[in-house]
């Protein structure tokens, strides 16, 4: 517990030192494996984020009252080439990305932290875990009082979004945006194998695929203009090639498609944001991304002028939209236990967190 690790370092640290004394070992940051360290988990009401990230405390005065991630933040005190960044955003900035209700001053939005033993946890970087949701504050506590004897990470999908949301999408939200909207130039699901070779997975494909499509032709494409899709595999290779009417590789969607899709993830909020990054990377398909957060999103809902999303709070149907190759491959060729069933289990596992997380903002 906190108060056993606090006692034996005061106890190491008055031990004689000797002439030849060493500098103490670096603190274990790994959360893998390590025991429970807390014996209350709860939620209390907090102040925005934007009021306490990246200003100083007295430190006595934080070790009192708060508990520092045990998750390392995967820096050394410098930035990282694999995009991960210590910055900290301004206070107008963070409230524009973080306010899931900034358009409308943000006044209706309430703050909850995530406390052990009374004290508030803070994420890797070490900003308060605050969240604009009771359900969701609960639901992260959840996840931390299910860790016994030993703490899994792989348990805590929520955790991890969040702490994402608040330290890193918070910073550079571009980056995020950026990377999501990559995968819209080669979205799976605009890739179809030829009926001519393969009837069975074709009709699999436009089963899972054809009214998500369609879709996305009446809420990004305006109507009239659909997702360019490939058929097979020359097909694909010739469409998806860089050529100098499009300089950047990926399949010609439309140029009116292309820009709703942008304006719509330039306007997520940070939480949004991390669910559709982790659906997007998990289907590999932006369309898919989008129409679970818009389905599962009823603020959004409720001013859709048009079709509802094919993924109404149907984390399931999303699951198997994301897996209709990989499912059909297993019915032909078999399941390979440690393999297939590990990746079933985590895109489920990502899929249904994110529909969790974005529902919880309508709370």
């Amino acid at each position: 517990n906190i108060r056993g690790i606090s006692s034996t370092t005061a106890a190491s640290s008055a031990q004689p030192q000797s002439s030849s004394a060493q500098a103490p070992p670096p603190r274990d940051t790994r959360l893998a494996g390590r025991r429970r360290f807390c014996k209350v988990v709860g939620i209390c009401a907090a102040s925005p984020p934007w009021e306490t990230m990246g200003k100083k405390e007295n430190d006595s005065a934080a070790t009192a009252t708060t508990v520092d991630s045990p998750i390392s933040a995967g820096v050394d005190g410098t930035q990282s080439a694999t995009g991960i960044t210590t910055d900290v955003a301004s206070s107008d900035s963070l409230r524009a990305i973080l306010d899931p209700n900034s358009s409308g001053g943000g006044s209706d939005t309430e703050w909850f932290n995530v406390t052990l033993d009374g004290r508030t946890l803070r994420t890797p970087l070490g900003h308060p875990l605050t969240v604009p949701s009771s359900a969701l504050a609960m639901a992260i506590a959840t996840e931390w009082d299910a860790q016994d004897p030993t703490i899994i990470p792989a348990q805590m999908p929520l955790t991890t979004m969040v702490c994402t949301a608040i330290d890193q999408i918070s910073a550079q939200p571009q980056f995020y945006r950026d990377n999501i909207l990559r995968y819209l130039k080669n979205d799976t699901t605009c890739y179809l194998t030829d009926p001519q070779e393969d009837r069975v997975l074709y009709r699999k494909q436009m089963k899972a695929w054809e009214e998500l499509h369609e879709w996305a032709q009446e809420h990004i494409g305006k109507g009239k203009h659909a997702p360019a899709r490939a058929v097979g595999n020359d097909e694909g290779l010739i469409m998806s090639r860089a050529r100098k009417s499009k300089p950047g590789a990926g399949l010609p969607h439309p140029d009116v498609l292309v820009e709703e899709a942008e304006a719509w993830v330039n306007s997520l909020d940070a939480w949004r944001l991390i669910a559709m990054q982790a659906v997007t990377v998990e289907a590999k398909s932006f369309l898919v991304g989008m129409a679970v957060v818009r389905g599962c999103d009823l603020d959004h809902r409720i001013d859709e002028a048009i079709s509802s999303p094919p993924y109404v709070e149907a984390g399931e149907e999303a699951v198997e939209a994301s897996r209709v190759e990989e499912e059909f491959n297993i019915e032909q060729w078999g399941l390979v236990e440690g393999g297939h069933d590990y990746d079933r289990l985590n895109c489920s596992i990502n899929i249904h967190s994110a529909t969790f997380l974005v529902a919880t903002l309508n709370n």
